[in-house]
């Protein structure tokens, strides 16, 4: 039995009937040919035999995760003694011809359904029926469960070659036997004692607290740089209208090449790329509903805090989160991608000299009963007044693999990444590079995005507008190294 931290907790109560907190990845599977030449797809029952191979380096998928009674800590994970992997594989088959618009429909309404709480909370999907013998995989976990560095490594074993070598994380304390489920009683028990030594700690962060807010009051008193503050720096529009359990889907490839090569023609980061493109397609799509705010768009991205010789880690949620403008009042693209460089660069130092870990921590020691009260009123107050939110939208990047992975003999074509919009921010955009591309799964609240085909051509478009842009700077760049005196 292991406690989940404050992070985790609150992906725990925010998984509301309008916002189920599930992580989505959509894998489009290219089966291997038979001697025939025609595709043998994969069977349920190959599905099973190559997860069941797998659960050892995946702890996760077998925990029962327990609510403290009275809400007096945060919950724990319990090895499942009823653990049944069959629960968690499921299958479906396309209505002919097999669009890829048909596999859309399935995870918009995958993505609204909450997952059961009596069972580890993770299923996998898998869909027949795709044109030219082509599967799908549709992966669904909780977000308590992990971040996207622990869903990262989660998918690097998911999808693996069956003589995968073998990579224990951290997490894994011996073999896998099953635990008897707790009694209320010492769930109660543990709680009080585990919040007691937690408490400990609030002297310490207090001060570190009241230290990081006064270095970051004096950087914005010296700094000319604007950083936007959640709420009070966001103007509310339709992406903001999330309110209802219904979803859009969004998936989008953009060349990985033309990504890199604006970055380095702009002289920025290739994150700061991804923030353009998505401030480009944005910007358009309110624009041609006359919903541009007046003031930038605001952006949630999340930061990791994993050190670099960090090992495995499958499960949990360890990550901050800064605030940046996405320059949506900046007409010309190219200087729209320098003044998103330039605030989110200082938006990083301030979030450093607050401190990285500052929020985590924060959410370890705060019992949950006063989390939860915090996620419901937040959530009655943006129904009660659609004009404020938090953000516009939540932008995430991950480095994925460069190499295409496999589940068994398939190859995985195409592997999208999906968040749970939430909080009154209607569109999670999760991104990460997958061999030459960058994939970009867009999940929404659909009442925020009725029209997600439109978003997904003004993204394409967005990106073209900046590499035409990069090669001007790198006509330019190379005559004036002509030019330069020897």
């Amino acid at each position: 039995m292991r406690r989940l931290n404050g992070e985790d907790d609150g992906f725990f109560h925010m998984d509301l009937p309008n916002q189920p907190m599930t992580t989505i990845s959509v894998a489009t599977l290219r089966p291997p040919s038979g001697p025939d030449g025609s595709p043998r797809p994969m069977a349920l029952a190959d599905l099973r035999a190559h997860v069941a191979a797998r659960l050892d380096e995946l702890p996760s998928f077998r925990w029962r995760v327990l609510p403290v009674p009275g809400q007096l800590h945060h919950p724990v994970a319990v090895r499942d003694p009823e653990f049944d992997l069959d629960f968690h594989l499921r299958e479906l088959t396309l209505p002919a011809p097999g669009t890829e618009a048909e596999l859309d429909a399935v995870v918009c309404d995958l993505a609204s359904r909450r997952l059961d709480r009596r069972h580890p909370l993770w299923q996998l999907h898998l869909v027949h029926g795709l044109a030219d013998g082509r599967q799908a995989l549709v992966t669904r976990t909780h977000h308590l469960l992990m971040d996207g560095t622990a869903a990262l490594f989660t998918f690097s074993r998911l999808y693996s070659a069956t003589d995968h070598e073998v990579v224990v994380p951290e997490e894994v304390e011996g073999p896998w036997a099953p635990e008897a489920l707790p009694r209320p009683r010492r769930l109660v028990a543990d709680a009080l004692r585990d919040q007691g030594r937690d408490l400990r700690r609030l002297p310490g962060l207090v001060r570190r607290s009241w230290r990081g807010f006064r270095a970051v009051d004096e950087r914005a008193q010296t700094s000319d740089v604007e950083v936007p503050a959640p709420v009070s720096g966001t103007e509310a529009c339709s992406l903001n209208d999330a309110f209802t359990a219904a979803r859009a889907w969004t998936p989008v490839a953009l060349p990985l090449a033309d990504v890199k090569r604006v970055k380095d023609a702009a002289g920025a980061s290739l994150n700061d790329v991804v923030l353009a493109v998505v401030a480009g397609a944005f910007r358009g799509y309110l624009l041609a509903r006359d919903d541009l705010p007046g003031r930038p768009l605001t952006c949630s991205v999340p930061v990791g805090m994993e050190p670099p010789d960090a090992p495995p880690r499958q499960t949990g949620n360890w990550f901050g989160s800064l605030t940046t403008s996405l320059a949506t009042d900046v007409a010309d693209p190219w200087a729209r991608l320098a003044e998103i460089s330039r605030v989110t660069a200082e938006a990083k130092v301030r979030h450093e000299l607050l401190g990285e870990s500052l929020l985590p921590e924060w959410l370890d020691i705060i019992p949950p009963f006063v989390t939860a009260w915090g996620v419901l009123g937040h959530n009655r107050g943006r129904a009660a007044n659609r004009d404020q939110a938090d953000v516009n939208v939540l932008v995430s990047n991950l480095r994925g693999p460069r190499e295409r992975w496999h589940l068994g003999d398939a190859l995985v074509e195409d592997l999208y990444l999906s968040g749970p919009p939430s909080n009154g921010v209607g569109s999670n955009v999760m991104v990460w590079s997958y061999g030459d591309r960058l994939m970009f799964g867009i999940r929404s609240f659909a009442d925020s995005l009725d029209a997600p085909d439109e978003l997904r051509r003004r993204l394409h478009e967005a990106l073209a507008e900046l590499v035409a842009r990069a090669a001007e700077a790198e006509v330019e760049a190379e005559a004036a190294s002509v030019d330069a005196p020897v």
